[in-house]
């Protein structure tokens, strides 16, 4: 089983999303982007490995632009050496990376236009896996798409769309039921028909689904769809976040929460992709919690991680941040702190609590800021504009360096 986040990590300074509009393309602007993008990608690997994530998924924008007819740059070529680098890095590790075409990859579309670049970009996340030399566990995740007034020629066209792919991209398609145009029951009967993959969305499927199934249930039937050379059945969790949009995901992962799905998924071993706003932060979570309950978490693993989530906790409540400590310090059971500091972050924000806060965390620059910074700092207090003053405390501990507060969750967690 392998636990992992898309695209983005939150508490590392790398990103594999850089843009390049289409009226600044150039070659060598493109050819910049590449191979920064690139560099972060091995980083975050390298990160993700440190913490056991061995799922990850890649950002669409690695290549910039990398469906579209301009960019007709030979990157598979000139970059062939960092791409081989790569995919060595991944099999080495055992990890198993995804990519996700975004929402206007659309081969079910009426349109012939919309299919023919839909199927371009398809392509395109083809060729960045296979340049990597990636055998095909490592999967494109799809939605089917709209149903256009005529849901059963919407799935018929898909199909067939489906059947101008490579054999390549034929091969690493995976569809996903969506929260409002095609259920499970919808994406199990096209997958039957093209014999490819099902990645199962569990909050998709609250959205819009009959939901008589359970967790075992539903496995079973997605289960049946994975083949040995597609590897591993691969999901999708997330939870839905509290006053929003039905759909919208949460900021964490509620362990609690997830520990009840995971007694009816673990005896598939499925690979599990968060879909959550904190990313690496979740992951480290989830892992940690399934490595408690294997007894195999240390005393300096809950230590580790309590020092980053410290000023989080005493900005909500500076009494669930001493219970926190004494959690650490007399229980030693990470569950026991993730399930409080889960318990402690539904509550809204404390102004006094969040103010001192702020103070405890400025108190790493007082002697090193300059008067002007202090000066800053303090008239943002004052006129309580509270949020600028956390992104000021970002700014200087990017600044000054200070590694104790770049490793913490505080400027990541909270509002």
């Amino acid at each position: 089983m392998k636990i992992g986040y898309a695209c983005i990590p939150l508490t590392i300074p790398f990103r594999t999303n850089r843009r390049l509009v289409l009226k600044d393309f150039t070659y060598e602007k493109a050819s910049e982007i590449i191979e920064s993008n690139l560099s972060d990608l091995h980083k975050i690997l390298e990160y993700n490995k440190k913490r056991e994530i061995n799922l990850f998924r890649i950002s669409s924008d690695i290549i910039p632009l990398g469906s579209h007819e301009i960019n007709d740059l030979p990157w598979k070529t000139i970059f062939k050496s960092e791409l081989t680098s790569i995919g060595n890095y991944i099999k080495e590790n055992s990890f198993r990376v995804s990519m996700h075409p975004g929402q206007y990859t659309i081969i079910n579309s009426p349109s012939e236009d919309i299919v023919n670049k839909s199927i371009r970009d398809f392509e395109y996340h083809t060729d960045f896996l296979d340049s990597l030399e990636l055998d095909y566990t490592h999967k494109l995740i799809l939605h089917i798409g709209g149903v256009y007034g005529d849901k059963p020629l919407a799935k018929k066209r898909f199909i067939e769309n489906f059947k101008r792919l490579s054999s390549s991209a034929q091969k690493r398609m995976i569809i996903e039921n969506d929260e409002k145009n095609y259920s499970l029951e919808d994406v199990l009967e096209i997958s039957e028909k093209i014999n490819i993959p099902v990645v199962y969305d569990n909050l998709h499927n609250t959205c819009y689904g009959s939901n008589d199934l359970s967790v075992k249930d539903i496995y079973k039937l997605v289960n049946k769809t994975w083949k040995k050379e597609d590897g591993n059945m691969k999901v999708h969790y997330s939870q839905q976040a509290e006053n929003k949009k039905i759909g919208s995901h949460s900021t964490t992962i509620n362990i609690e929460d997830f520990l009840e799905y995971f007694k009816e998924a673990k005896d598939f071993d499925p690979d599990i992709m968060l879909e959550v706003k904190d990313k690496d932060i979740s992951s480290i979570k989830v892992i940690n919690s399934l490595n408690s309950l294997k007894g195999i978490n240390t005393k300096s693993t809950i230590t580790e991680e309590w020092a980053k989530y410290k000023y989080v906790v005493m900005a909500y409540n500076y009494e669930a941040y001493k219970t926190c400590r004494k959690i650490v310090k007399d229980d030693g059971n990470i569950l026991s702190l993730y399930k409080y500091i889960d318990e402690t972050l539904k509550n809204p924000l404390d102004e006094g609590n969040y103010i001192n806060t702020l103070h405890h965390v400025w108190g790493y620059f007082k002697d090193i800021a300059k008067t002007q910074e202090k000066n800053h700092f303090s008239k943002m207090i004052s006129e309580k504009k509270f949020s600028n003053a956390k992104d000021y405390l970002f700014k200087l501990t990017n600044k000054y360096d200070v590694e104790y507060l770049k490793k913490g969750y505080f400027f990541h967690e909270i509002p």
